[in-house]
């Protein structure tokens, strides 16, 4: 079974294969195909409500359908999900260096993030041990800003007033830089498509989060990653463990809308989905079937109003 909408690597390009023509020059319209819509989800909540068991839920719908996925790897709880043999980039490994290695630095892990990123938009990284690559994953978005963050500290501007490095506009500029990566992301993993005529590939990350001034918040560095960077993914979904509704233990929940007060104020955490798409709290989720809801939604191939529990 394939997921709908796959075209395969290899397929015809709808759109002519870039030709270095003057960046001002207006490029082709092309009518969008369902296939073309790739689920971007970002998966918030405390440590053990289930964030890396849904990567890995989501690597296994992958694995069962012959698509690879590719994982970054930031720190050694990646390895969790070396059991689905995903494709592996280590940000954090070590540089080979004259008799040996030596620890990579900060500004290093950050050039190798943007590396990979305009190789993807170059169209890498799209097949693995004969598969198609059908998702980017960030286990994640925490280390990711941490990279932001340190090699930010480790560049910081200079006041023209004192001649001392400015670490308050360091601060100030690293949510900035943050949410420019991710949606930087974002766009190579569906431009490459649309220029070579290959697989779009979805994106899926996962962030801790924090009780911050009453209400949940995702523990990012900056001002603005906090609040913003979350809702550049077209789905956010709060993670979380509560009482079964039975008494019998702990259910695992994923909650699909925002919690608990409504408009003006938006409760204590954020969350986004489809509307009408899935109940505002998933019982059990498996973010794989999930995934697949989406990209039948995207279709058509589901009416406003489905749940699942």
């Amino acid at each position: 079974m394939k997921i709908p909408g796959q075209i395969g690597v290899g397929g015809a390009a709808r759109l002519s294969t870039p030709t270095g023509a003057a960046q001002t020059e207006l490029p082709a319209i092309y009518t969008a195909e369902p296939g073309d819509a790739r689920p971007s989800i970002c998966l918030i909540g405390a440590s053990g409500t289930g964030k890396t068991e849904q990567l890995k839920r989501l690597m296994r719908y992958f694995n069962a359908h012959g698509l690879a996925s590719i994982v970054i790897g930031i720190e050694s709880k990646h390895q969790v999900l070396a059991e689905l043999r995903p494709l592996v980039l280590p940000i954090g490994a070590p540089v080979a260096v004259a008799g040996g290695a030596r620890p990579a630095t900060p500004s290093e892990k950050h050039a190798r993030l943007l590396k990979f990123r305009d190789n993807l938009r170059a169209g890498m990284y799209r097949e693995h041990d004969g598969r198609t690559v059908g998702a980017i994953v960030f286990d994640g978005l925490m280390e990711i800003g941490s990279i932001v963050k340190a090699h930010r500290l480790a560049n910081m501007p200079v006041s023209s007033k004192t001649g001392e490095q400015n670490t308050f506009r360091a601060f100030d500029e690293m949510g900035v830089d943050l949410i420019d990566i991710m949606a930087s992301f974002k766009e190579a993993a569906s431009d490459a498509s649309k220029a070579y005529g290959i697989e779009p590939l979805g994106i899926a990350a996962t962030c801790g989060e924090e009780l911050r001034d009453g209400k949940f918040q995702a523990i990012l560095p900056g001002r603005q990653a906090s609040t913003m960077l979350p809702f550049q993914f077209e789905m956010v979904l709060r993670l979380a463990t509560e009482t079964a509704v039975d008494g019998s233990g702990t259910a695992y929940v994923a909650h699909t809308m925002p919690g608990e007060v409504v408009m003006p104020q938006m409760g204590r955490w954020d969350a986004k989905a489809p509307g009408g798409l899935f109940e505002p709290k998933i019982v059990n989720p498996d973010l794989g079937d999930i995934y697949a809801r989406l990209i039948a939604h995207y279709k058509g191939e589901t009416t406003t109003g489905a749940a699942t529990a």
